[in-house]
């Protein structure tokens, strides 16, 4: 975890820059910055007991147990019977 210390300081070099600069779309820039810095501590302090969820987590764990044989053999007309090289 990134210090808050770090986040701080960074968020006051994005506020000198946008005090700085006369450029109206650079000074959105900064501000947009430091907005998502003070969204990255709050989220933080909020999230500390709870697990971090990835969409790759969650396309794994919410997807649904499904058995193709249901331990049934697979009948089918050009079938060898039980034979386990039946495709």
């Amino acid at each position: 975890m990134i210090p808050k210390e770090r986040i701080i300081e960074e968020m006051q070099r994005q506020l000198n820059y946008a005090k700085a600069t006369d450029d109206d779309q650079a000074i959105r820039e900064a501000l947009t910055a430091v907005r998502a810095l003070c969204q990255v501590v709050l989220a933080g302090n909020e999230m500390k007991d709870e697990p971090i969820i990835t969409p790759r987590t969650m396309a794994i764990s919410h997807k649904p147990q499904i058995s193709s044989l249901e331990g049934r053999p697979l009948d089918e007309e050009d079938a060898n019977g039980g034979s386990i090289f039946d495709f």
